[in-house]
């Protein structure tokens, strides 16, 4: 095996097409291995160094180097200083040791390490970029890393204060952050399905991180008050999952059919466009369907629900809950809401389209609230255990002018279990502004005024309502 020694002046060594070894020693070398499985070592000072053709090893060594790996499965280690590294083609090992490193995959699955080892990244700042391939990429203190395309594994390793960030680019990437508890990392997956981790730390995690980029996503955010988006797609959005930890988290799913699972602490849940699931978990939650048909539960403590546009399925869990069927913007959609309260003193009120309502264990306000503009099908209200308040809502329906075609009159909400003595009702214009009626076993309260029906008490004799059902 030829070995080529340089000088303590700056040199030029050229090896062969066979197995060399060259070495720089003292001053700015410049190094070329050509054919062979190569040795190169820089020596001190700012070193460059080609590695050619074949399974070449290169050492920077003290100085700002740049390593070139070109062809062949090569393994470069920059040494101490700010070093570059570039590993070309083929499956390439690059550590950038100590010192600001700047290290590049280039094509093949190649392994990048920011310091000594997977398990020693501390030293530096370092810029790790897989480029092309299915890269590994380890990093560590205030670390930028990319994977680029293919699918990636990059992982912060022994991050005790520092920040990081880190992009896994299009492919199917496995994204780990860091166990921080000082600094968060910001990770972002990129295109197509990814997994993300945030283990502790205060995180903020991106699933698709541009418009236009659609995987289905696996996020958890872990321990610290995490911020976690699905897609950066409001529209055309996967299905992703997307799970909070401990810590009170911030979830947006946006667009597609996600599920997003809050774990302890007070978390905020944004389903955004598509059917969601989502569930508060331990702590007081506030969970926000957005349009599309969701399943939404609340957990133990007191949480804020809203179903938004759409049909859905609202669950209030334990604790004093406050739930809207269809949200409290400027313009409400119908949905044919399913709400219950379950335990806790809760606050339920379906909005428009014709819900079914469950007030559950508990003293709660239940109300079916107002329909649009022509609708006609009312709310079911099941108060369920304790003293609850059925609130009356009219619409504002008004009859139509003799001549006119008839419009169907809204026929309220139905009331299945009202307890004389013990619920009571609530009408805006108050007990005097009822005309009370029989219809068959049940009681029908009607606005004397509109003549409209604003509710139906189902098992109730006319005669047990009276002014002191009412609050005032």
């Amino acid at each position: 095996m030829p070995v080529f020694n340089g000088t303590e002046n700056p040199d030029t060594l050229q090896g062969t097409n066979s197995a060399d070894t060259l070495r720089g020693f003292g001053k700015e070398d410049l190094l070329y291995g050509n054919g062979g499985n190569d040795l190169l070592e820089g020596g001190d000072d700012k070193d460059t160094l080609y590695g050619g053709a074949g399974a070449d090893r290169l050492f920077g060594d003290a100085g700002e180097d740049e390593l070139y790996g070109e062809n062949g499965a090569d393994t470069l280690r920059g040494g101490e200083d700010k070093d570059t590294l570039f590993g070309g083609a083929g499956a390439d090992r690059l550590f950038g040791d100590a010192g600001e490193d700047s290290l590049y995959g280039d094509d093949g699955n190649d392994t990048l390490i920011g310091g000594t080892s997977p398990t020693d990244v501390l030293d530096g700042k370092d810029l790790l970029d897989g480029g092309a391939g299915n890269d590994f990429i380890y990093g560590g203190f205030e670390d930028s890393l990319y994977g680029g395309a293919g699918n990636d594994t990059l992982t912060i390793e022994n991050n005790p204060d520092g920040k990081s960030e880190v992009d896994g680019g299009a492919g199917d990437d496995s994204i780990i952050g860091s166990n921080s508890l000082i600094e968060g990392d910001t990770l972002q997956g990129g295109a197509d399905s990814d997994f993300l981790n945030g283990l502790a730390g205060d995180d903020v995690i991106y699933g698709d991180d541009t418009l236009g980029a659609a995987g289905a996503d696996t996020i958890l955010g872990g321990d610290g008050n995490d911020t976690l988006y699905g897609d950066g797609d409001s529209l055309s959005g996967a299905n992703d999952s997307l799970v909070g930890g401990a810590g009170d988290d911030v979830l947006y799913g946006y667009g597609g059919d996600d599920t997003l699972l809050g774990g302890d602490g007070a978390d905020t849940l944004d389903g955004g466009d598509g059917n969601d699931v989502l569930d508060g978990g331990a702590g007081p939650s506030t969970l926000l369907g957005g349009a599309g048909l969701e399943t939404i539960t609340g957990g133990v403590e007191a949480d804020l629900i809203d179903g938004g546009e759409g049909t859905d399925s609202l669950l209030g869990g334990g604790g004093n809950d406050t739930i809207l069927g269809d949200g409290d913007g400027a313009v409400s959609l119908a949905g044919d809401d399913f709400i219950n309260g379950q335990a806790g003193d809760d606050y339920l009120d379906g909005g428009s389209g014709a819900d079914r309502i469950l007030g559950g264990n508990g003293n709660d306000t239940l109300s079916g609230g107002e329909d649009l503009e022509g609708q006609v099908a009312g709310d079911t209200l099941t108060g369920g255990a304790g003293s609850d308040l059925f609130v009356l809502v009219a619409t504002g329906f008004e009859a139509p002018d003799p001549g006119d075609p008839p419009v169907p009159a809204p026929q309220g909400d139905r009331i299945t279990d009202f307890q004389d003595g013990i619920d009571f009702l609530e009408y805006e214009l108050g007990f005097e502004a009822l005309t009370i009626t029989g219809s068959g076993s049940n009681t029908v309260l009607t606005d004397t005024a509109t003549g409209e029906i604003l509710a139906t008490l189902v098992g109730i004799n006319p005669s047990q309502i009276t002014e002191a059902d009412f609050l005032t």
